[in-house]
């Protein structure tokens, strides 16, 4: 039998996030009865390798980075863009561009040297305005093909709807280990009560991140609510799934909702929030924890995900992975 080529993952793997973990889910559903898959980095804080990463890459023969907000125009990763990696074919799928913080000459002089170099074979972003913000300001060897989430392309647990009151979904986080205000959320929630729905609040993360989202948990102070909280990443997006609504402060939460048909109010209007409800034709779902309109935007009429838009969106993701998959076979 031929032996199996192994691929080193890079990206905020291992931390508990939950977009980055159904990340590492998506590439050992499409990759992994083909090739070994090795998530490279062994340590969740600097320098993030136990050894020296020329020995560990030669432990693998192609490395895949992304996906998420790893091209950061102020900043260059001591994890994501480590010039060693050039040493392999290295192949970039799923990333986007953060533009919020501006931008730093160094970092962008940087990731222009990174992306001319020929080991890089394969490049995506997770959408055009990504891609065209890549194209325009580091000039990379491959222009970047833009597609979708790659998370779209998952399979999910099936999730129906429970019996009884429908359900509204809450997703909050910890930043900086401060609480926010969640006034305008819990109005929300107190306007989705006295409509029937129940209220549940979802603890999108594990290991040291949920850690500290479940200790911001007790800042949504609604009665009644129920508390979902697991390591799975599947059960994570069951629970999202059964939900009726959600609204989320974490963009994959929003991914997952808009993959079974939930439609998600998105509390952190970011770039790829934006993008992603350009892509669906959704503007009318973006607001933020400081929207006093928050709850009047809620309406037990809200309409669902169209199923064209969810299958687009995951053929989309599908013909990514497929191209990845393509790219690695040739690596």
């Amino acid at each position: 039998m031929t032996k199996k080529k192994k691929i080193g993952l890079i990206g905020f793997f291992g931390w508990g996030n939950f977009g980055d973990e159904l990340f590492v889910d998506v590439y050992r559903q499409w990759l992994e009865p083909e090739f070994e898959l090795k998530v490279l980095n062994d340590l969740t804080k600097k320098p993030y390798f136990s050894r020296p990463v020329p020995e560990v890459l030669e432990e693998v023969d192609a490395l895949v980075i992304g996906g998420g907000d790893l091209v950061m125009p102020w900043t260059v990763s001591d994890l994501y863009w480590k010039k060693e990696y050039l040493e392999k074919p290295v192949h970039i799928c799923g990333v986007g561009v953060p533009t919020w913080k501006g931008t730093a000459a160094p970092a962008v002089q940087y990731m222009q040297e990174f992306l001319s170099h020929p080991n890089i074979r394969f490049f995506n972003a997770r959408d055009k305005e990504s891609a065209a913000w890549i194209s325009k300001h580091l000039k990379p060897r491959i222009e970047p093909t833009n597609t979708a989430d790659i998370v779209f392309a998952l399979d999910l647990p099936p999730a129906p709807k429970p019996q009884g009151a429908p359900i509204l979904g809450v997703v909050t986080r910890d930043r900086a280990d401060k609480p926010d205000d969640l006034t305008n959320v819990i109005a929300l929630c107190n306007k989705a009560q006295a409509l029937g729905y129940s209220i549940r609040h979802i603890i999108l993360g594990s290991g040291a991140v949920g850690e500290r989202d479940v200790a911001r948990a007790k800042d949504l102070d609604i009665p009644g609510k129920e508390v979902i909280y697991s390591d799975s990443t599947m059960d994570l997006c069951k629970a999202i799934g059964e939900c009726t609504a959600l609204t989320s402060m974490k963009f994959h939460g929003t991914v997952v909702a808009a993959a079974y048909g939930v439609p998600s109010f998105v509390l952190s209007a970011t770039d790829k929030s934006r993008n992603l409800m350009r892509m669906m034709e959704r503007p009318d779902l973006l607001s933020s924890i400081a929207d006093k309109h928050l709850p009047d935007r809620f309406s037990q009429y809200t309409p669902v995900i169209p199923r064209a838009t969810r299958t687009l969106l995951r053929r989309r993701a599908e013909a990514t992975l497929t191209a990845l998959a393509e790219a690695l076979r040739s690596a």
